[in-house]
């Protein structure tokens, strides 16, 4: 067993970020089936992370050459890391992938690439693969041009990964913020500071690992710096579990949704022919709705309402709802303003101050702050602004007047 002191730290911090990234796993599972479509990629992820802190533990244990027979398992599977966040952030930002799984067909070559290198070093340098270190394998790439070849490759594969998809996640994030700014409203401390943190967070571990990997072309043990990039990898799990354990669920979708996605043809079919324009996500669509149009719409926006929580999710937005009722946000906002005579934050205040005034009675016990988290609002002045501006009154006071009524 290798007791170097180096890698004895190292197995410390992976064990440390293994339980972390576990414990991850476990909270984000918690958050339910209406996180899920978001979460899974967080969860993929993590499980990546998960098998990156078990070979640095076998590392330890494990011989030179077992330690080959499972790298090209831990190789291709570096190659999840970047689209899992990716596809994270599209999902947050209600822009799923149609096929995520073409994100990941790259680990297939690599996974071959790999394993090709490893029978190469197994039918050609066993002995010195035995008995010695690394310093045989690389003079093991110096004789063999194909091993050479191949392990290059992966490496530059990773690198163009890593650099093609950062600053579409930069973008997508970035822009998901902005949309939730202009959509949400008031109150968006923790929305802000789980995106900026976890997209710093990650970006800071993959410019870690590339400065690192530079540095680690001229020195002949670069364990420390494998040691730096897990630390921070721990160091970025320790502080996503702390975020989600004092943080109700982030990003949920509403559990009939995709069964009322299934109707969106039949409400959007048709309108280039009809005088329609082109919406932000390129589908055609009229400007004006007729009636048939407009009766689905509010017939869906009541299901949302009776049949759901989807109204009390405190990051809800008008695309996410207009998405959730198979319609565009354009027609959304036209039947709440001229049919209902409502704006969509007036649509959305009225129902959670609804809900929160039965709570209120209801649940005598629980916190004013208690009852507006769990209805939607962020904070308590902004429940107590939009709660007054609906019923005249505030929640404290409302409460009082209608448990005095009750004991009469």
């Amino acid at each position: 067993m290798v007791t170097e002191t180096p890698k004895l730290v190292l197995m410390v911090i992976a064990v440390v970020g293994l339980a972390q990234a576990g414990f991850l796993i476990s909270l984000l599972r918690q958050e339910g089936k209406r996180a899920f479509r978001a979460n899974r990629w967080l969860m993929v992820f993590a499980l990546t992370a998960c098998l990156s802190f078990i070979e640095d533990i076998t590392d330890v244990f494990l011989t030179p050459r077992w330690m080959l027979l499972v790298a090209p398992v831990f190789m291709s599977m570096t190659f999840a890391f970047v689209p899992s966040i990716y596809l994270y952030f599209r999902e947050i930002a209600d822009q799923p992938v149609r096929r995520p799984i073409y994100h990941f067909l790259v680990l297939i070559p690599v996974l071959v690439a790999t394993s090709v290198a490893v029978w190469i070093l197994f039918d050609q340098f066993v002995p010195e693969i035995i008995h010695g270190t690394d310093v045989e394998i690389d003079l093991a790439l110096d004789e063999n041009l194909l091993l050479s070849v191949l392990l290059m490759s992966t490496f530059i594969g990773l690198y163009v990964q890593l650099f093609a998809y950062m600053p579409k996640i930069w973008k997508v994030a970035l822009g998901y913020l902005r949309q939730a700014g202009e959509q949400l409203g008031a109150d968006q401390v923790a929305l802000r500071r789980w995106i900026q943190e976890i997209l710093i967070g990650i970006t800071a571990i993959f410019v870690i690992f590339t400065v690192t990997s530079v540095i680690d072309i001229f020195v002949d043990d670069g364990t420390w710096l494998t040691t730096i990039v897990q630390g921070s990898f721990a160091l970025v799990f320790f502080r996503m579990c702390h975020l989600m354990a004092s943080s109700p669920a982030l990003f949920v979708q509403a559990e009939w949704q995709d069964t009322v996605r299934d109707e969106q043809n039949d409400l959007l079919s048709d309108r280039s022919g009809s005088g329609g324009v082109t919406s932000d996500d390129g589908n055609s669509t009229k400007s004006l709705l007729d009636d048939d149009d407009v009766r689905r719409i509010c017939e869906r926006l009541k299901r949302v309402a009776t049949e759901t929580d989807m109204l009390f999710d405190p990051l809800l937005s008008m695309p996410k709802l207009a998405n959730a009722i198979a319609a565009t946000p354009n027609q959304l906002s036209f039947v709440l303003n001229q049919h209902l005579g409502k704006s969509f934050f007036d649509f959305i205040n009225e129902a959670r101050t609804n809900e929160a005034s039965k709570l209120l009675i209801d649940a005598p016990d629980r916190t004013i702050l208690d009852i507006a988290t769990s209805v939607g609002f962020n904070s308590k002045s902004t429940f107590n602004l939009a709660f007054k501006k609906i019923t005249g009154k505030t929640p404290s006071a409302y409460r009082t007047e209608n448990l005095d009524k009750s004991d009469i």
